[in-house]
């Protein structure tokens, strides 16, 4: 049994499925409408002039007759004169009518030598009726035609205009993960399909980075990983294979050191991931001079490291605690790894900045590594090993963490005065109400 209490859906109205139907389909309605509308206008306007014409030619004849009538002129010839006017000898005793009455008949009353003569005159309105029809005639196929003509050029410019657009799509269907450096064709015109294009090409760009950063990213992680995991699998390894001449103590220290470096890789690996996936970070009114005084006096209470401060002790920005401290931290140890004997923190403020300097005496970075120092897993040619240069991740950490404060984080020349390597942090202040 069917459901009678089911309601069917109604079926949709068919429409255009494209963007230059639809597009052809409205301009061809409001285009029709528009017509319609205007010839309805001129319609009415010719008839009203032809009406108020014919109404104003019998007004002239009744004028015509009474003046000849005023004259004398006898009524036969008048009316033999005028045969657009009827004139009655015998008038209603009512008072005299001039003007044109409701039904548009021009009429007056004169009173002659034979008594009152009553003059009406209609107006003709069989040349209007028939300027109607034929102006109707002709209006028809003329809108039809136009409607037409529009339709086809609309339906030939929307084709050339979103030429390049398929052009667009059939070019970015093809790119796929693999083949990323190819990019849609822009198009010569200054229009918003050319900047559609632009932003695609742009969006691509920023894609194709991101891809060649995550694969070069997991290859050298990779790499990083694997060379603890295989030194502690070899200890393991050739402990087992001799367990009555092992050193098991020194053993176990080793393998908790091979641990301890694997679990940091992996720290830093699961931080540079959230930096990426742009999470917010916990900010609040943050003492930048405060936190570097605490961090260098924890963590390096003997080592050679110079504070100054020249910033604004009450001045603040909003900022995370335990990323600016992790970024300091970075920085300290970079500089400490590489200074001769003194590391040299700097702290000036601006109306609108903090800058923090952190400079050391080492041997400094060529000018052409500057910039690669801040990729991951990069070591300069004298700290490639690990236990010289790190994980190769901590500049990277530093930068990314500068970056989500809005701030920047470059190797920059060391001063005339200086040698060795200068790293330059600036960090916005928020605008002073």
């Amino acid at each position: 049994m069917p459901d009678r209490g089911r309601r069917s859906r109604p079926r949709p109205r068919p429409r255009p499925r494209t963007v230059r139907g639809r597009a052809t389909a409205a301009v061809a309605l409001v285009a029709g409408l528009a017509l319609v509308v205007c010839s309805a206008v001129l319609l009415y306007a010719v008839h009203s002039n032809l009406v108020a014409s014919a109404q104003t030619e019998a007004r002239n004849q009744v004028d015509k007759a009474a003046e000849r009538l005023g004259s004398g002129t006898p009524p036969a010839e008048v009316q033999a004169a005028l045969p657009q006017v009827s004139l009655d000898t015998a008038p209603s005793t009512e008072a005299p009518v001039t003007g044109p009455p409701a039904s548009g008949v021009a009429s007056a009353e004169i009173s002659t030598s034979s008594g009152l003569v009553l003059i009406e005159a209609y107006p003709n309105l069989t040349p209007a009726h028939t300027a109607v029809i034929t102006l109707t005639w002709v209006l028809i196929p003329s809108i039809a035609l136009l409607v037409l003509l529009v339709v086809y050029l609309t339906w030939y410019a929307m084709g050339r205009a979103l030429r390049p657009v398929e052009g667009i799509r059939a070019e970015f269907a093809d790119i796929t993960a693999h083949s990323l450096q190819q990019r849609v064709p822009v198009p010569d015109s200054d229009d918003e399909v050319a900047l559609l294009a632009t932003t695609m090409n742009g969006s691509l760009d920023q894609l194709q980075r991101a891809v060649g950063r995550l694969r070069t990213f997991t290859s050298d992680a990779s790499h990083e990983l694997r060379g603890p995991l295989t030194t502690l699998k070899t200890r393991l390894e050739l402990a087992m294979a001799r367990p009555d001449r092992a050193e098991w103590t020194a053993v176990g220290r080793e393998a908790l050191r091979d641990t301890t470096s694997l679990e940091e890789i992996v720290a830093d690996l699961l931080l540079l991931a959230r930096l990426d996936a742009r999470q917010p970070l916990k900010l609040r009114p943050l003492d930048v001079a405060d936190l570097l005084r605490r961090t260098v006096a924890e963590r390096y209470p003997e080592r050679p490291v110079v504070l100054v401060v020249h910033a604004d002790p009450e001045e603040r920005l909003p900022g995370s605690p335990t990323a600016l401290s992790r970024l300091f931290t970075n920085l300290l140890d970079n500089a400490l790894r590489h200074a001769d004997s003194t590391v040299t923190v700097e702290l000036c403020g601006s109306e609108n900045e903090l800058v923090v300097e952190i400079r050391d005496d080492g041997p400094g970075i060529p000018e052409s590594d500057r910039e690669r120092v801040f990729d991951r897993f990069t070591r300069l040619d004298n700290a490639r090993t690990r236990s010289e240069g790190g994980s190769g991740l901590g500049l990277a950490i530093a930068r990314d963490i500068a970056t989500a404060h809005g701030g920047t984080l470059t190797a920059q020349a060391p001063h005339p005065t200086d040698h060795g390597a200068r790293m330059v942090l600036t960090l916005p202040l928020p605008e002073r109400g």
